[in-house]
């Protein structure tokens, strides 16, 4: 089985290593294979996000650049699940603008992520439309 290639934006370093080491051991206890890759600056996001394809993309809000990142993956892939993740509940109008999966309010747990990609199994096998 192919690995999972999943993208955590967040300009902050330690809320992006959480939710990236919560994501490995999530998919790991599942047995599914993940490789996360961890971006705490927009320009280094979008460029990766330009040239690689990605399964699941969460991205922490918490600026308008922030915002840009979220428009980025739903630009590049339209059919990409993303996830907002942020301390403020006013971006949750935003990410649904942006057609998000789901919104995700910081503090990030491991019960909120795991609930948030189940969503996402449960969207895959909609398939597209």
């Amino acid at each position: 089985m192919k690995a999972k290639k999943i993208a955590v934006y967040d300009q902050s370093v330690g809320d992006c290593r959480v939710a990236a080491e919560a994501l490995r051991e999530l998919f790991d206890r599942a047995g599914i294979k993940a490789k996360v890759r961890e971006f705490s600056n927009y320009e280094g996001f979008a460029y990766d996000f330009r040239d690689n394809h990605y399964d699941l993309a969460f991205v922490g809000i918490g600026s308008p650049l922030d915002l840009e990142a979220a428009r980025v993956v739903r630009r590049l892939d339209a059919n990409c699940p993303l996830f907002i993740v942020s301390r403020e509940k006013d971006y949750s109008l935003e990410g649904y603008r942006l057609n998000a999966l789901d919104f995700i309010v910081k503090p990030i747990t491991t019960e909120r992520l795991r609930e948030a990609v189940s969503r996402s199994v449960q969207f895959a096998s909609l398939g597209s439309y």
